[in-house]
């Protein structure tokens, strides 16, 4: 009987194919979307489910003399941690995530090399954090312990017990890490719940690094205020350094934040809410339009609960599909994420964690569709031949609210994306290029990132000067893509003028990049030279400074001035751009010649790095117009999303319209008919069916119109950006907007016109 069910309606579902498609791929959007959303919240607000959130507090040091902040050292933990101030629990220390190349050892000797991501933690940092032991312990009994993360264990170790494993970590120059840099490994624990970056690898004792910084943190017991806290605080008085300090504490709960969670949640909500009224809405409307398959079912036995099978089969059918389809474009959306978003800037996505919320929305839409469908079959009870004839007019009130819901939230997304765009455009303007666009093509950027490529620097450069496809290379010393640029303080007398963008690196950039420049060019061990741009000089010209400038409270000589850094974005807050001659690293550029195949170079580059960097250390291979990991590939790929789900809230209202006038036509065609043949002309019928349209598309547009201009003139104030949503703009998403809408209302009703009155009477 089951099986009966599912085929037949798989039959029904497929007599409206497109219709059906539709709304599976929308209602698989809205899972896709709302679990995606609810696993980035979780992920950044994971610290405010721990049980003791309210009472965590955080500590700085003030100055007694200029009262200005800073953070810990080691020492002064310690002398905090001796004083035991009443009414503040154990402190926890924990330094900013860091990254290091380590070799890990394992008991036959095998070495293999990583980068890791490390922090120097307290012994308390892992119950304060509620990251469970795996194997070995969680506490530093001596300091030349490690405790690694199940992730890393696993990557370096196989299925071996790390416990007793040796993690040997390089000092990189001019650090203060202790010279003794073999640890081993005491235990393992769960991989952190990141915010955002890579997972940390390992935890290093803080005696690591008696110099590196960080900010304490501890709880407060609940019958004590923080300002009695503080006022505790500011009797325990030391010296850092040379200035007399004391510590201050502050709640790290923030209900602001729980607020804007809240708020990102419902946006995420609003895509699955859209498609679920649009996948339910067809369905019953569908099922009220069987009226006479209805009858005959009953005629030849079946009840209420069949009914109810037939409607529910339906529904396991697409929410299945959409169940199905939602994993894969978990799996795409989560792979382009990874592709071109930052490390940095990507949280860290456990699929398996999505499936399972994806799973458990699955089963919770199967509920909420079975409750509902409970409704058409509760009113379709007392249905028989009679009354299946008989065409009674509805108002449609359910179905009309739920349209004005859905265009709503379309106007709402649609309206949103172009606000995006338009903000994207006066952020990231149109940058400086001095190469065309085949000149572009034919720059390869390598990465220097990691200690054993930079012990090898020479002979790799060497075997790549080799290579016949080579023609020209230049070196920058910041290893960030070239659209991301430092800021320097430019200063005249001791007091600050404003800002620049910053690049550092070789002189032979300019040549590189065919960067017109007035100036001489310099070896790359005048770190005290500096170029400048045009508009820079314009503004050293109105301030009389000439030969030389203070940029971060030192001075440069100006070797000569040049138009504009590569890719470099117009900025009115800044006073332009300095290039600083510097002999450090970071990043070669290679040129290739006109013949040379740039993948194929590629490959050959990376034949000649992996000689002497073994594979387990990552590689940064690419052409310079690769935004893959790169700031403006984040940005490319947040406004292809906002641009896809605009289409997909726009698709749902055009299907939701389309859909109701299709359904309309079916219900009501045998009047439609009558009125043809009484003479009714074309605008009355078109009057008929889209009336309601055009009445509901008004109101709702001045409704949610001025939440977007709300919602957008706080970004403006935070971007500092000016007209987002002028006037002019309101009126094009408002015409275009209708124009679309009327388009599919038009189509639909042409289709109703030109019915045979005589086919559907014959049908009757």
């Amino acid at each position: 009987m089951v099986l009966h069910y599912l085929k037949t309606a798989f039959r029904n579902l497929m007599k409206y194919k497109i219709h059906s498609l539709i709304s599976v791929i929308c209602l698989a959007i809205g899972i896709t979307c709302f679990s995606m959303v609810n696993y980035f919240i979780n992920t950044v607000t994971y610290e405010d489910d721990l049980p003791d959130n309210e009472q965590r507090i955080g500590l700085f040091l003030v100055s007694e003399e200029n009262g200005t902040t800073s953070h810990f050292k080691l020492g002064d933990y310690e002398y905090l941690e001796s004083q035991k101030v009443e009414g503040i629990g154990q402190l926890v220390a924990a330094s900013y995530p860091m990254d290091a190349e380590v070799t890990a050892i394992g008991k036959d000797g095998l070495e293999q090399p990583f980068i890791i991501s490390y922090k120097c933690v307290s012994s308390s940092f892992f119950s304060y954090k509620n990251l469970n032991p795996v194997s070995g312990r969680i506490t530093f009994d001596t300091p030349d312990e490690v405790i690694v993360s199940r992730d890393f264990a696993r990557k370096a170790f196989g299925k071996e017990d790390a416990v007793g494993m040796i993690i040997h970590i390089e000092p990189i120059d001019g650090s203060n890490m202790e010279k003794a840099n073999d640890y081993r490994i005491a235990g393992v624990v769960d991989s952190e719940f990141m915010q955002k970056g890579v997972l940390t690898d390992c935890y290093f004792p803080l005696s690591m690094n008696p110099n590196i910084i960080f900010s304490p943190v501890s709880t407060i017991k609940s019958d004590i205020k923080i300002k009695e806290l503080n006022a505790r605080l500011e009797k325990i008085k030391w010296s850092n350094g040379t200035t007399n300090v004391s510590a201050s504490a502050y709640l790290q709960s923030n209900h602001g934040t729980a607020i804007i969670a809240m708020f990102v949640r419902f946006l995420g909500s609003l895509i699955l809410l859209s498609g679920l009224i649009n996948f339910l809405k067809f369905i019953i409307q569908m099922f009220y339009n069987r009226q006479r398959e209805l009858v005959l079912r009953k005629c030849i036995g079946s009840d209420n609960r069949g009914l109810f099978y037939l409607l529910f089969s339906e529904t396991f059918w697409m929410i299945t599909a959409a169940f199905i389809l939602s994993l894969v474009i978990t799996e795409i959306s989560v792979s382009l994420a990874n592709v071109y978003i930052p490390k940095e800037d990507m949280i860290h996505f456990d699929l398996m964690v999505i499936y399972t919320s994806q799973l458990y929305l699955y089963a919770f839409l199967l509920v909420v569709c079975m409750s509902v469908i409970l409704y058409p079959v509760y009113k379709l009870r007392k249905l028989d031949i009679v009354n299946s004839f008989v065409n009674i007019q509805k108002r449609h009130v359910f179905r009309n609210i739920m349209i004005s819901i859905q265009l709503a939230i379309s106007i709402f997304f649609v309206g949103g994306v172009l606000g995006t765009v338009f903000l994207f455009h006066e952020i990231f303007k149109e940058s400086y290029s001095s190469l065309s666009s085949d000149e572009e093509k034919r720059v390869i950027s390598m990465s220097v990132n990691s200690i054993r490529m930079i012990k090898n620097m020479d002979a790799i450069l060497s075997d790549i000067g080799q290579l016949p496809e080579i023609e020209d290379r230049t070196s920058v010393s910041f290893s960030v893509d070239l659209e991301t640029l430092i800021y320097m303080s430019y200063s005249q007398d001791g007091k600050q003028k404003g800002n620049v963008n910053m690049m550092q690196g070789s002189p032979d950039y300019f040549e590189f990049f065919k960067i017109p420049m007035d100036g001489k060019i310099v070896g790359n061990n005048e770190e005290s030279m500096v170029y400048i741009s045009e508009r820079f000089k314009e503004q050293l010209m109105k301030d009389g400074i000439e030969g030389s400038v203070t940029l971060n409270d030192r001075e440069y000589h100006i070797g000569g001035t040049y138009s504009a850094l590569y890719k470099e974005r117009p900025n009115k807050d800044l006073c332009g751009s300095v290039f600083v001659v510097s002999p450090s690293v970071a990043k070669y550029y290679f040129k290739t010649s006109e013949s040379a195949s740039v993948g194929e170079t590629i490959k050959k580059i990376t034949e000649v790095c992996r000689r002497y960097v073994p594979g387990t250390l990552p590689l940064d291979i690419r052409e310079i117009s690769d935004t893959r990991q790169t700031k403006m590939g984040a940005v490319g790929l947040m406004q292809n999303t906002f641009m896809l789900l605009a289409v997909v809230s726009l698709l749902l209202v055009i299907f939701s319209i389309y859909s109701a006038i299709t359904m309309d036509a079916v219900n009501r065609q045998k009047e439609v008919a009558i009125r043809k043949i009484n003479g009714a002309k074309p605008q009355n019928i078109a009057f008929l069916f889209g009336k309601v349209y055009l009445i509901i598309y008004v109101p709702v547009f001045c409704i949610v119109l001025p939440l977007l201009k709300l919602l957008f003139s706080d970004i403006e104030i935070a971007n500092g950006v000016h007209g987002l949503y002028s006037w002019d703009k309101v009126l094009l998403l408002f015409f275009t907007f209708g124009l679309l809408v009327f388009s599919v209302i038009a189509y639909k009703i042409y289709k109703v016109m030109h019915l045979n009155p005589a086919d559907i009477i014959k049908k009757e």
